[in-house]
């Protein structure tokens, strides 16, 4: 069950993307493919694919694996310079439109008037509160911090309100690894791949004896492990940090097993916390050095994120990296006409993942969802439409 909710979000967020924007003509729908046919990066042990082969499916959450990696069979986009380079090119765009981004000014709590309605932000900026104004307000902050944290407490307690809130659920929180390295990709061997390292066949029955280990023996029961190389992938990478590389590790952890820490400063959190932080950081590092024997001494820098992490840096309530869960509950009809962009607040509207499904392509469909809900009008018509726009200037352009 867990690690059908770990691939739920992604595989279906990918599919939905290649559904709506990319079902271009002579692109393959890994629908009505083969689904005996296991793509090889997936099942590589002989027996197990002989298993697999003869009964048309593996234990657990295979098919929805399949689909996600059958996606990236054929490849898949990576911004040049690094995932920053998304910001730093919207930000133009915002300003051209008239826009403004702030940075070091985290938002303290929406601002709501005595009719009800959202009509700003309150900001912190140094010492001081600023209130900005705006006919709209859209919050990406997710909706577990967006209702429980920046509503103030009068709103929260909304009958709507507290309804959307007990159809989602809090998404699996995420322990990451980040390794530097000495040397290029060429010298060490590293490929712009993505790989999941699984320890057991069973992959339910090892999430669920995973999460129902105690602190103490959590980091021996690791389950699978995501592996991706973005030195590698980068083609600008050589040019900016020659004879360097990096990997990047990620897994699931509970964010109860960190939650005692969840007070203290980020740093500063004892020896305790460190060391039940390192018998992660070792684990982990045993699976890799088998996969990668050649960098053992390459290593210059380790870096490890808990839960915690997660919460400090990107502000997630419990340490999850997908947002609320993406769980099969999460889909049925009564949630996903319930929890909309729009919201129980006029003029205050949702977006990103918990809207739609968790994921970079999730996100992408939640801005689309939550744009044509404020601007009233179907912004899948307008890029069915600019589709066959650029194809026919393009067939013009070859002519």
């Amino acid at each position: 069950m867990w690690a059908q909710l770990l691939l739920l979000g992604a595989a279906l967020a990918l599919a939905g993307l290649w559904a709506c924007l990319g079902s271009r003509r002579g692109s393959r729908n890994p629908f009505v493919a083969d689904a005996r046919r296991p793509p090889a990066p997936l099942v590589t042990e002989r027996d197990t694919r002989k298993r697999v082969l003869k009964q048309g499916r593996a234990p657990g959450s295979f098919p929805l694996h399949a689909v996600l990696v059958d996606h990236f069979l054929e490849g898949g986009w990576y911004p040049q310079g690094g995932a920053s380079e998304i910001a730093f090119h919207s930000i133009p765009i915002i300003e051209r439109a008239g826009g403004a981004v702030l940075t070091k000014a985290p938002v303290q709590n929406i601002l709501v008037n005595s009719q009800g309605k959202a009509y700003g932000v309150s900001v912190k900026k140094g010492q001081d509160t600023v209130n900005i104004y705006a006919p709209v307000v859209i919050s990406d902050a997710g909706i577990f911090n967006t209702y429980e944290r920046l509503l103030p407490a009068k709103w929260q307690a909304l009958t709507e309100i507290q309804n959307q809130l007990s159809m989602v659920h809090h998404g699996i929180a995420g322990f990451s690894l980040f390794i530097g390295l000495k040397g290029s990709k060429e010298e060490l061997g590293l490929e712009a791949k993505n790989y999941f390292i699984y320890r057991h066949n069973d992959l339910d029955e090892a999430y669920i004896s995973y999460f129902n280990s105690s602190r103490e023996t959590a980091a021996k029961n690791i389950p699978s492990l995501y592996i991706g190389c973005p030195s590698a992938k980068d083609p600008l990478w050589e040019k900016r940090y020659p004879g360097k590389s990096v990997l990047t590790i990620l897994t699931a952890a509970k964010y109860e097993w960190f939650e005692e820490w969840k007070e203290e400063k980020v740093t500063k959190r004892g020896k305790e916390y460190e060391s039940f932080k390192s018998s992660f950081v070792e684990s982990i590092m045993e699976s890799i050095l088998k996969f990668y024997p050649q960098i053992e001494d390459k290593i210059e820098l380790i870096s490890a994120g808990t839960p915690l992490t997660n919460c400090h840096y990107i502000g997630s309530p419990r340490g999850e990296i997908y947002g609320a869960e993406n769980s099969i509950s999460r889909l049925q009809v009564e949630v996903t006409a319930t929890v909309r962009p729009q919201t129980p607040i006029p003029n205050l509207y949702l977006t990103g993942q918990d809207v739609f499904l968790g994921g970079f392509p999730g996100a992408l469909h939640g801005a689309l969802v939550c744009a044509s809900a404020v601007l009233q009008r179907n912004l899948y018509v307008d890029f069915m439409w600019l589709e066959r726009k650029l194809k026919a200037n393009s067939l013009k352009k070859n002519n």
